[in-house]
């Protein structure tokens, strides 16, 4: 616990400023100038008062106070009766400032900071709050340690949950894997992960509302993941490489689908070149697709994809189907991407992105999909070709220092399209 003077010193006194006490009758308060003294000047600056002798917190202040939201930065001004700012002022809760003009004897203005008594609840409850989390994070942990992975899911998630379980605290509140994610979302989304594995050793079927019924057994237990639930999903799907239907959740209120235009034959269904077409992320679970075509582009956005769409003519000609990854490449995509580029007759792979740091990670990722006996292509703003990821990224690099760019200022025509085909 502060004293009085200390806490003045280490919180509330500002470069070259100074405390000067003075002796008062008042048994309660310290009083005294905040001074700016150097060789040649001494200016009073404020008038401060705070409490002799500030209490331990063994209770927790009023409410009142805590809505004020005082602070050790600012001085604010406050209305209360004179009664409670005397009590407040004699514990130590708050600290009274008035500033002076430039007579250094006229009030200016007077305002109120945070005091040590405060401080210190403040403090306690903030530390005794972390206590509460890391404790709540351990035994989260061990519950996940016995959760059972199904056999048949990917190698990844499995990697996934041992990182989690590899992490002290600080290392989970920190981390880099959960994207901007406040602590609270984290910790939301270990229970969301321990509740789908236990529910899963029972039901190898279930819906998302399932999940959260099943583990807090309480009426709104089912809401409780809804708030967070496109993220959860996008990071699960992640994480699983795959859709959440891999893991058993056959229903979570929502259908992804990948656009495209080109020849394509599934087992229940089989689309023609001249028109542009949607698969959605259920039906992949089920499907196996292939393509008869020989050139495989992987465009970033729906803009390409129209306008390659709207010549047919170019399509059947060059034997080109074309897949827009939408800015954004979820398991739907990969699974399908994965599934065309690897049709014997795909001879090469034209992938066309946006022109900044987004664009490059996506051309990175469609790269890792594809199989590595295709030629790949990377598609230059300036029209021209790379066959090595490498020195794509090095060219795109070098662009950004530069300026960035989309794809949809590129479009190109048939003659350009054709021209990078027989590159």
């Amino acid at each position: 616990m502060y004293g009085a003077k200390q806490f003045i010193q280490d919180y509330i006194l500002k470069k070259n400023e100074q405390i000067e006490w003075l002796d008062t009758d008042d048994s309660d308060l310290l009083y005294g100038y905040i001074i700016k003294r150097t060789p040649r000047t001494y200016r009073r600056l404020a008038e401060l008062w705070v409490g002799i002798k500030p209490l331990e917190p063994t209770s927790s202040p009023d409410k009142s106070l805590l809505d004020l939201k005082l602070s050790i930065n600012k001085a604010k001004p406050i209305s209360v009766d004179d009664g409670t700012l005397r009590h407040w002022l004699a514990e130590g809760w708050i600290i009274r400032k008035v500033t002076l003009s430039d007579d250094e004897r006229t009030p200016l203005t007077e305002g109120y900071y945070m005091g040590p008594t405060l401080y210190a609840y403040i403090e306690r409850e903030r530390q005794q709050k972390i206590e509460q989390e890391i404790a709540t994070f351990v035994q989260l942990q061990e519950q996940l340690s016995h959760c059972a992975i199904p056999d048949h899911i990917s190698a990844s998630f499995s990697h996934h949950i041992n990182h989690i379980l590899s992490l002290n605290y600080e290392e989970f509140e920190k981390g880099d894997r959960f994207q901007d994610w406040t602590v609270h979302k984290r910790v939301i989304f270990l229970k969301f992960l321990i509740a789908l594995l236990k529910l899963r050793e029972t039901k190898p079927m279930f819906d998302f509302k399932e999940i959260g019924a099943s583990y807090f057994k309480k009426i709104g237990g089912s809401k409780v993941f809804d708030r967070y639930k496109d993220d959860f999903l996008n990071l699960l799907e992640t994480w699983l490489q795959a859709t959440p239907e891999v893991i058993g959740m056959i229903s979570h209120g929502r259908v992804h689908s990948v656009y495209f235009s080109g020849n394509v034959k599934g087992r229940y269904a089989n689309f023609q070149a001249g028109a542009l077409h949607a698969v959605t992320d259920v039906a992949l679970v089920n499907e196996q697709f292939q393509t008869v075509d020989h050139v495989l582009w992987l465009v970033e956005n729906r803009a390409m994809l129209t306008r390659m769409t709207a010549s047919p003519t170019f399509l059947k000609e060059t034997a080109s189907i074309v897949i827009c990854l939408d800015g954004h490449i979820r398991s739907s995509h990969h699974t399908f991407t994965q599934q065309i580029s690897h049709s014997p007759s795909v001879e090469q792979i034209l992938i066309w992105t946006d022109y900044d740091e987004s664009g490059l990670s996506i051309a990175y990722d469609a790269y890792r999909i594809v199989p590595d006996d295709v030629t790949v292509k990377w598609i230059a703003s300036d029209g021209s070709i790379f066959r090595d990821y490498e020195a794509y990224k090095n060219w795109l690099q070098h662009q950004l220092s530069i300026t960035k760019r989309e794809q949809e200022e590129v479009l190109g025509d048939e003659k350009q399209w054709k021209k990078w085909i027989n590159h």
